[in-house]
């Protein structure tokens, strides 16, 4: 599992094409609002319990109290963000990620073969972070600052509004998918390697292995291309494993959170949540409940994003 670190113009040509009953379309079908676009689900409205139930393996006092939490229809992207995707946002609007500007720290935080310790690395950014990226895997070395531009282009450029990243609750209410088990497919571990890119016994760079590897092949050592797995009751693939994904949450004891499905903020953030797991990550942190945190600067190897859409009323 990750250590915690501190942090330290061209316009789109693309039409709107967000159907008017986008709200009340059933979860799993996918739509664009623009070419550049990313791929999004509508998710229904409802209300689920969030939170690690008692007696489930490897909960964290973070995942308490479980509480009630009423959630309102919403578009999260199908996918993790692709390198192909953040490139077409960069060459149209000239943006230069933190880690590009070796903001507080140089380029960014990366595990890599040849040095295998966490460290902070000049000239690492999302273009190289570290390994050879396709076109079709999450994109990496994001901050939570860079996903909020993406985001604002998004909807400065598109032509649709309401693009943002998801809340906290909004995110593990789409990740579970209606479930309540340790993961969206249940409680069997043996189907990880179907459902998730994690930490397993596919050989690495130099043929390293994991010392905690999964009993199971997943087929990559670092990112996947995204919609590789198999995705949850909702459409949605990658929520578990591959890149962590930055929502909008400050990290904050669930102890007085809103229960309307908004985000949970204050002044003064410690640091910023981040869910999901990623290729590096064991079985304990693939879990719909796991919860971390990092500040708003920080960029690691293993941190993407996913995009959500507020709908119209």
């Amino acid at each position: 599992m990750l250590i915690a670190v501190w942090a330290m113009a061209a316009a789109l040509q693309c039409a709107p094409a967000w159907p008017a009953d986008a709200a009340s379309a059933p979860a799993g079908g996918a739509t664009r609002g623009c070419d550049a676009c990313p791929e999004m689900v509508s998710i229904p409205g409802g209300e689920f319990v969030m939170g690690s139930p008692a007696g489930e393996r490897d909960r964290d006092d973070d995942e308490l109290p479980q509480r009630q939490v009423r959630v309102k229809p919403f578009a999260l992207g199908k996918t993790e963000v692709t390198v192909a995707q953040w490139r077409q946002f960069t060459l149209a609007s000239g943006y230069l990620t933190e880690a590009e500007r070796n903001l507080y720290e140089p380029g960014c935080f990366t595990w890599e073969p040849q040095r295998p310790e966490w460290a902070w690395r000049a000239g690492r950014s999302w273009p190289d972070p570290g390994w050879g990226q396709k076109d079709d895997e999450p994109v990496v070395c994001i901050s939570w600052s860079d996903a909020q531009a993406y985001v604002r282009w998004l909807d400065q450029r598109s032509g649709v509004k309401g693009w943002r990243l998801p809340t906290e609750a909004e995110w593990e209410y789409a990740a579970r998918a209606g479930s309540t088990t340790r993961w969206p497919w249940g409680d069997d571990a043996d189907l990880l390697c179907e459902h998730s890119n994690g930490t397993d016994r596919t050989k690495g760079p130099n043929s390293r292995t994991w010392s905690d590897a999964r009993v199971c092949r997943d087929g990559h050592w670092y990112t996947a291309p995204v919609g590789r797995y198999r995705p949850n009751a909702w459409g949605l693939h990658d929520m578990l494993g591959n890149v962590w994904e930055w929502v909008q949450d400050c990290y904050l004891p669930y102890t007085g959170a809103p229960n309307d499905g908004s985000a949970h903020e204050t002044k003064g953030c410690k640091g910023r949540v981040v869910r999901g797991g990623a290729w590096d990550d064991h079985i304990d942190v693939l879990r719909s409940a796991e919860r971390f945190w990092l500040g708003a600067g920080n960029r690691n190897n293993n941190i993407g994003l996913r995009v959500a859409r507020t709908l119209p009323p």
